[in-house]
């Protein structure tokens, strides 16, 4: 049995239209061993969130995303991929 890693949340805030979102992200690796990240913005239901390899950005990957304002959702996605790239 393969141990599974253990992963701190990442908090962070991010300003949309002026207005700030405060984001928690926690990551794991999902069964097919690809990072992904359990989010909630300003206490909002849990999203997750994953890279695309073929489109090379963090995308929202649940069947609610079309609950995300997109603006949210892109400022969340930037965030997150520019802390994996680091």
């Amino acid at each position: 049995m393969k141990k599974k890693a253990k992963f701190s949340a990442i908090n962070f805030e991010v300003t949309v239209d002026g207005a700030p979102v405060e984001v928690m992200a926690k990551p794991y690796m999902a069964a097919n061993d690809k990072q992904r990240f359990r989010v909630s913005y300003n206490g909002s239901p849990i999203h997750i969130f994953g890279f695309d390899e073929n489109a090379h950005k963090v995308v929202v990957l649940d069947s609610a995303s079309e609950t995300i304002p997109i603006n949210i959702e892109r400022a969340i996605a930037n965030t997150l991929l520019h802390k994996i790239a680091a």
